[in-house]
């Protein structure tokens, strides 16, 4: 097992990264504050089923072929950019269409929020190869506490930025504010994907 002072490191870059705004955060406080946390909350839990894939991945050694560029890579930016554009559509006509007319976000697209976000991948490859790459660990021990890590702390983080969205909701009420903010929120979740996609 790694030791202490190396999980406690890890436990405070998981605290930072996972609370910082992103794809997912700012997704998450988009739909808590156009129809509350209770509708966050599966979306949530699907987004930490997939954050596991992801980890998992990173842990077995894919994430070293997605720092190398290549083809690869352009697939990912381009499916990254098209469905997170498709999350933000998503979240704004939460807000801008009469209650009833569009379908709230399903399980299955929280599912792919993390394996498509570029955020959620440099996170989990500079962690793995920061805290836990020749420690003299298995591949599975290391993937596995790679992933419980960001799970915990994704959890944690994303229920706080919903929550956040449900004040902005009880603050605004529902109008013509509260749709320019969702929209707003919407947009900075499409400028946060791009900026990690040009780094």
């Amino acid at each position: 097992m790694s030791d202490a002072s190396t999980l406690t490191a890890f436990a405070l870059f998981v605290a930072v990264m996972t609370g910082t705004p992103g794809p997912g955060n700012l997704t998450f406080m988009a739909i808590g504050a156009a129809s509350g946390y209770r509708t966050a909350f599966p979306v949530i839990m699907a987004s930490q089923i997939g954050s596991i894939f992801l980890n998992m991945c990173v842990g077995y050694g894919l994430g070293q072929a997605m720092a190398g560029g290549g083809p690869l890579v352009i697939v990912f930016k381009v499916l990254s950019m098209a469905y997170m554009t498709y999350l933000a559509w998503r979240i704004v006509s939460l807000s801008i269409r009469p209650k009833g007319e569009v379908t709230l976000p399903s399980f299955w697209e929280g599912l792919l929020i993390h394996p498509l976000s570029p955020k959620t991948w440099a996170m989990s490859l500079v962690a793995y190869t920061t805290f836990f790459a020749g420690n003299g660990l298995g591949l599975t021990e290391n993937a596995l506490v790679l992933t419980g890590g960001f799970i915990l702390g994704g959890t944690i983080a994303h229920s706080i930025w919903a929550l956040l969205g449900v004040s902005i909701l009880a603050f605004l009420g529902e109008g013509p504010v509260l749709r320019t903010t969702t929209i707003l929120m919407a947009a900075g979740m499409l400028a946060a994907t791009l900026w990690a996609l040009l780094l």
